[in-house]
């Protein structure tokens, strides 16, 4: 009976260990959850994303293994947000070094970032994080689904280049449309540091896939007008890369159509047929269908007379 019970007792301090273990894993932050800002040469702001509305107080040191922690209140940017910050008493104290490392802790001391290693040089500012916010605003086009036709919206004097990729062909164009929508959908409702993070994540994902871009499939836009890929099916994704003869780079996201066109040349006419499942027939067949519905109809007549006749002889 012992046996047992230090058995049941085993299992339950090890689920508590685990769940304490889980609790702490979510409660603490790592180099995903912080992002800085660069303000100056000097000047950092350092945005967590889980205490955006929390106060808190952080620390810097050169080595993970420091105990002796000099920890200072957080600070708030202009919109209130609570921050981490670097000045340049921090920044000729600790970042001079090969290494450093930051600890966040909650009014109530519970800590967030436990000596988390970071650097201060792939910080970017807010404008270069903006940079990529006139993405399909640089090279614009005009898209007619009735004609079938695409054309750049160029200026004189330039020549202008393009080629398509799926959306769903790889995972990061499947990404770089995502953080596209994303920032379109972004509202006075959305923080700071999602903005920030997806800004940065837009700008790493649309860099990637230029410098892939394959510099042998440009295609030149002639009359600039551009040719839709060769067996687009209904509702496929395409982006479109444009490029002007300055070396201008842009996307456009296209959704394709199919088009059927009849010709009726006894009429003389021309008939335009918008359809995601087009159906097409041949003489036989609609000869075959007029039949079979002359046959119905007789079965159902001569079934009709007969029903009557029986009824009438009752």
């Amino acid at each position: 009976m012992k046996t047992k019970t230090g058995k049941v007792l085993l299992v339950l301090m090890l689920s508590l260990i685990i769940l304490f273990s889980v609790l702490q894993t979510k409660s603490s932050a790592t180099n995903s959850d912080i992002m800085i800002i660069k303000q100056d040469n000097n000047n950092y702001i350092i945005y967590i994303g889980s205490l955006l509305n929390q106060n808190f107080d952080f620390a810097f040191a050169d080595s993970k293994d420091e105990e002796d922690l000099n920890y200072i209140n957080a600070g708030t940017d202009n919109q209130g947000n609570y921050i981490a910050y670097v000045n340049q008493d921090l920044n000729e104290k600790f970042f001079n070094s090969k290494e450093t490392f930051l600890w966040v802790r909650t009014k109530d001391k519970q800590t967030i970032v436990d000596g988390e290693k970071i650097t201060l040089n792939d910080a970017k500012t807010i404008e270069e994080l903006n940079q990529n916010k006139n993405i399909t605003k640089v090279i614009t086009i005009q898209s007619n689904e009735q004609e079938g036709k695409i054309k750049i919206n160029g200026q004189e004097g330039k020549t202008y280049f393009y080629q398509f990729s799926t959306v769903n062909s790889s995972e990061d164009n499947t990404k770089l449309q995502t953080l596209v929508n994303n920032i379109i959908n972004f509202d006075e409702n959305t923080n700071i540091y999602q903005k920030l993070t997806t800004n940065n994540e837009l700008n790493q994902t649309y860099n990637k896939l230029i410098s892939n871009l394959n510099n042998e499939s440009w295609v030149k836009a002639e009359n600039l007008e551009i040719t839709e890929p060769y067996g687009a099916t209904e509702n496929q994704q395409y982006i479109l890369w444009l490029k002007d003869s300055d070396g201008n780079i842009d996307i456009q996201f296209l959704t394709a159509h199919e088009r059927t066109v009849t010709t009726v040349t006894e009429r003389a006419e021309v008939q335009e047929v918008l359809s995601a499942l087009p159906y097409t027939y041949d003489e036989t067949t609609i000869l075959w269908i007029s039949l079979g519905i002359v046959v119905i109809a007789i079965i159902s007549v001569l079934i009709f007379k007969k029903t009557n006749k029986k009824t009438k002889e009752d």
